[in-house]
C-alpha cells in the first residue's frame, strides 16, 4: 500500500499530455492519482502515464473543486498531496512529506513551498515552521502546497466547495481557502514546513487573473468567511491592492469584490457549504 498519493486534477486530453510532460519521480511508497474531467469516455493515456504507480479515472463533468472531490474519494493512502497538472515534483520533497507526517503523529494538515521554473518563489515564505492557525503577515496558502492525513479529513467529511474554483463562472477561486478554513475550524492540526516539494511552470492562475471579475468576486466572498468582523475593511483594501498590482481602475476591481462580500453575508448559509 502506498504511503503517499499525489492527487492530480486535470481536464481533457490536453491535460493528460501536460501531465506527461512533467516530472513524476518513481519512489517506493508514492502513487499518482489522476482525475480527468471532460471525458464522457476514457481517453487513451500518453505513454508516460502508463506506469504502475499511476491510476487514472475519467469524469464527464467540469469544475476544479468537483475534480478535487473526485480525488478525495479515490484516495486510499495514509497521506495525500493536492496537486495540479503543471508541476514537476522533487523526490526529496515527496519523501519529506512522508517524513513530516511520520515524525508528527498528531499532524492532520501540512503546507509546504513550491518554486517557479525560473528558480525563484512566487510569493513570501517564512524560514521557520509555524501553525496554520497563526499565519505570518504576507503569507497565504496555494492548493498544491497542501498535504493531509486522509483519515483525519475523511472523518470530518469536509469536501471542497463546488461553488468556488476554476470552472465556476461566478466564484473562480478561493476553494482551497474555504477547505482549509473548514478543516482548521473543525479542530484539525495544521503546520507549515519550509520545504520545497515541486516546481510550478509559469505563474499560478490566481496570480495571472488577479483582476478577473469572477476571481475578485470569489475573494470578496471568501474574506467574509475568513474575516467576518473586518471584512468591510479588508474587501476594499483587497480591491485597491489588485488595482495597483494590475494597473486596473479601482472601481472596476471594487465592484465585483463588493458583490462577493454581499453574497458572503446575505447568502452565507447556502454559499459556504463544503459540497
Amino acid at each position: 500500500m502506498s504511503k503517499l498519493q499525489v492527487l492530480i486534477a486535470t481536464y481533457g486530453r490536453e491535460g493528460l499530455l501536460r501531465i506527461a510532460r512533467m516530472f513524476h519521480p518513481v519512489i517506493d511508497g508514492v502513487e499518482y492519482l489522476v482525475s480527468c474531467q471532460g471525458a464522457p469516455e476514457p481517453i487513451p493515456l500518453p505513454e508516460k502515464l502508463r506506469r504502475p504507480d499511476f491510476k487514472v479515472e475519467f469524469h464527464d463533468d467540469r469544475g476544479l473543486s468537483r475534480n478535487r472531490n473526485h480525488l478525495l474519494r479515490m484516495a486510499s493512502a495514509p497521506v495525500c498531496l493536492i496537486a495540479d497538472d503543471d508541476l514537476d515534483f522533487f523526490e526529496e520533497g515527496l519523501k519529506g512529506i512522508i517524513s513530516a507526517f511520520a515524525e508528527n503523529p498528531n499532524l492532520d494538515l501540512a503546507a509546504f513551498r513550491y518554486i517557479l521554473d525560473s528558480g525563484g518563489f512566487e510569493k513570501f515564505y517564512p524560514d521557520i515552521p509555524f501553525p496554520l492557525t497563526k499565519w505570518p503577515k504576507g503569507y497565504y496558502v496555494t492548493s498544491f502546497e497542501l498535504a493531509f492525513r486522509r483519515e483525519s479529513v475523511a472523518e470530518r467529511k469536509i469536501l471542497f466547495n463546488e461553488q468556488f474554483g476554476v470552472g465556476c463562472s461566478r466564484y473562480a477561486s478561493g476553494e482551497e481557502d474555504l477547505w482549509l478554513c473548514d478543516l482548521l475550524q473543525s479542530g484539525a492540526n495544521g503546520r507549515f514546513f519550509p520545504m520545497t516539494i515541486c516546481r510550478h511552470h509559469g505563474l499560478t492562475t490566481g496570480s495571472r487573473k488577479l483582476n478577473d471579475a469572477a476571481v475578485l468576486r470569489a475573494q470578496g466572498a471568501v474574506i467574509t468567511r475568513l474575516y467576518p468582523a473586518t471584512s468591510l475593511l479588508r474587501v476594499p483594501l483587497k480591491a485597491w491592492r489588485v488595482s495597483k498590482a494590475t494597473s486596473t481602475g479601482f472601481i472596476s476591481c471594487l465592484k465585483p469584490a463588493l458583490q462577493g462580500l454581499r453574497d458572503g453575508w446575505f447568502k452565507r448559509s447556502s454559499l459556504f457549504k463544503s459540497i
